[in-house]
């Protein structure tokens, strides 16, 4: 296989991984082979150091296999102490460099990190980059080592480069279904969802379908607006620009559709709307008509959720994650759903609620049920 199939093959696969978490350890192994390494890893996070950092997300696939038993290690026995976080989390955006250059020579020698968790997975010769996220957060892709025998070459440097904005796109989309609790939900069951907007445009660019919550927005006409059957901006520039990304996702000559995101303002003070737009493929059609070539996904940040997981987090001194898990435990979700719609495994959610009944005092799920559900009415957090 060329390495422009491998690279085509790579970008789908994480446009599915994006709507998807069970496509991922695929993208994963794809990312690995498409430039040569023994393995990668992605987190999504805020802040710009261990004292101010929430990580939201974090993955790690060495060879074939997802690592889940390895990211629980390190952020337990490293993170912690991981001298290079800081110095990554301040690279600027598609920066790429070399592991040696995040730690100090005396580092090198004295660092648990660089000394015990990078030699174990092979990853002291690796490279780091860092990638704006939404909102000031940071998306940082980690590299293990070349597989090639001297080392890493030009050609896989360039691989890494042009998959950059795929790899940063698929951490945004998934975050965005995972905020509305729709991470691998299928395509019928996104039509269903009332959290976020969603319409199925087909490859002139058409609308075939949208959701409730779509239609409304639609039919308010606050920007977003149904133009005699295409999906339309009001403001030209925003238009143009949504224009560009429907094109791009449904390319005229058979080639392989990218994925993108922005924003759209509203008159209203309501706040933007973000829209994604991401190309179909063949596993996202399996019980769809074949005419529909990508999904908008329309998000409002404004959505509310029946509990407010920042009251929560305030009220039970948890961090936001631990407290976006409590609020889904109290809403009847189980463990293996909430793994489900979070993207994570049942064996990390089951880690972050240990860590909740440690600062509760409690050892039951019920337990801390009860104390999610008695902030029920408390007002929402508007800060």
């Amino acid at each position: 296989m060329s390495s422009v199939d491998v690279f085509e093959r790579t970008v789908r696969q994480l446009q599915d991984a994006a709507l998807g978490h069970a496509a991922w350890p695929e993208a994963a192994c794809l990312i690995s082979r498409a430039i040569r390494t023994r393995g990668s890893g992605l987190s999504f996070s805020t802040g710009y150091s261990q004292s101010d950092a929430e990580i939201f997300y974090a993955e790690l696939c060495l060879g074939r296999e997802p690592r889940e038993d390895w990211v629980c290690r390190y952020f337990e026995d490293y993170w912690p102490r991981d001298e290079r976080i800081p110095r990554l989390f301040r690279l600027p955006h598609g920066q790429l460099v070399h592991t040696g250059e995040v730690y100090t020579d005396r580092e090198k020698k004295t660092s648990p990190t660089y000394n015990e968790a990078l030699r174990d997975i092979e990853a002291q010769d690796g490279l780091h980059m860092r990638l704006d996220g939404p909102e000031g957060s940071h998306i940082a892709w980690v590299t293990a080592d070349s597989t090639e025998p001297g080392g890493w070459g030009a050609d896989q440097v360039e691989m890494i480069e042009r998959l950059q904005p795929h790899v940063r796109q698929f951490v945004i989309v998934r975050q965005a279904l995972v905020e509305a609790g729709a991470l691998g939900a299928s395509l019928g069951e996104l039509l269903e969802s009332t959290r976020f907007g969603l319409i199925q445009l087909n490859r002139a660019g058409g609308i075939v379908a949208a959701n409730d919550r779509a239609r409304n927005l639609l039919q308010e006409g606050d920007r977003l607006r149904d133009d005699r059957g295409f999906l339309g901006i009001r403001v030209p520039s925003e238009n143009a620009e949504l224009s560009r990304l429907v094109e791009s996702a449904v390319p005229r000559f058979g080639t392989g559709g990218a994925s993108g995101s922005m924003m759209v303002g509203r008159s209203s003070s309501r706040g933007p709307l973000a829209l994604h737009v991401n190309p179909v493929g063949e596993q996202q059609l399996q019980s769809q008509p074949r005419r529909v070539a990508a999904l908008v996904l329309v998000v409002d940040p404004a959505t509310p959720t029946p509990i407010d997981p920042a009251i929560v987090a305030v009220v039970l001194g948890l961090t936001p994650t631990e407290s976006r898990l409590a609020v889904a435990l109290a809403a009847g979700q189980t463990v293996r759903e909430i793994a489900l719609s979070t993207g994570r495994t049942e064996q990390t959610v089951r880690w972050h609620m240990k860590q909740i009944f440690r600062k509760q005092g409690i050892s039951r799920q019920v337990d801390l049920v009860r104390r999610v559900l008695k902030l029920g009415g408390i007002p929402e957090s508007r800060g």
